[in-house]
């Protein structure tokens, strides 16, 4: 097998999915900058289709590699769950590359790290303000948010590898199942008898 088919097949795959989930993470920051409290069970449904759609491509692309791996092997066809694990991972933390570059870049110039804090502090106070908060946590909660504010924003280099460490997270659980599906162990008592 040569070493150009994961590569190719990674990079072009991980770019995909990077893209989808990067619609979903702008689609989500936009909810909660510009909806507010009226908008979270439509975030909340958002949130399930995206995950849905990762999954589902996550698992669809690493069949598809499984059946590139395959055709190439002709003498002895097999993919390893190893081979179906690495390649989940790592398509997983090029989309993970791409969504926090991606995030990072509407959240600073679109939106503004200031204004994204303000109206991410304002949702939870509106959400506190609806339910009964208990004089005591008062003060914890005005600190917690005078904390919130007063944080610088987080680097480009600080996102891109909070964004991996998301996805390769992520890459890792899905892609512990998704391996065990796309797996073909290699036929070595096929019998010529048809």
């Amino acid at each position: 097998m040569k070493p150009s088919i994961f590569l190719n097949d990674m990079l072009t795959k991980g770019a995909i999915l990077g893209g989808v989930m990067l619609l979903s993470n702008i689609a989500e920051n936009s909810i909660l900058y510009y909806g507010g409290m009226k908008w979270m069970v439509v975030l909340g449904v958002e949130y399930l289709i995206s995950l849905a759609a990762y999954c589902y491509l996550l698992y669809r692309f690493t069949k598809g590699y499984a059946n590139l791996v395959l055709l190439e092997r002709k003498d002895l066809p097999f993919f390893s769950y190893g081979n179906g694990f690495s390649y989940a991972v790592s398509v997983s933390m090029l989309a993970g590359v791409i969504v926090a570059l991606g995030g990072y870049m509407f959240r600073h110039y679109i939106i503004g790290y200031e204004n994204y804090i303000n109206a991410y502090v304002k949702l939870i106070q509106d959400w506190l303000s609806q339910s009964e908060v208990p004089a005591s946590m008062v003060g914890t909660y005005e600190q917690m948010f005078s904390t919130l504010k007063s944080q610088p924003e987080p680097s480009l280099i600080t996102s891109i590898f909070s964004g991996i460490w998301t996805y390769l997270m992520a890459g890792t659980f899905v892609g512990l199942i998704v391996a065990a599906f796309t797996k073909r162990e290699p036929k070595i008592f096929e019998s010529n008898e048809q």
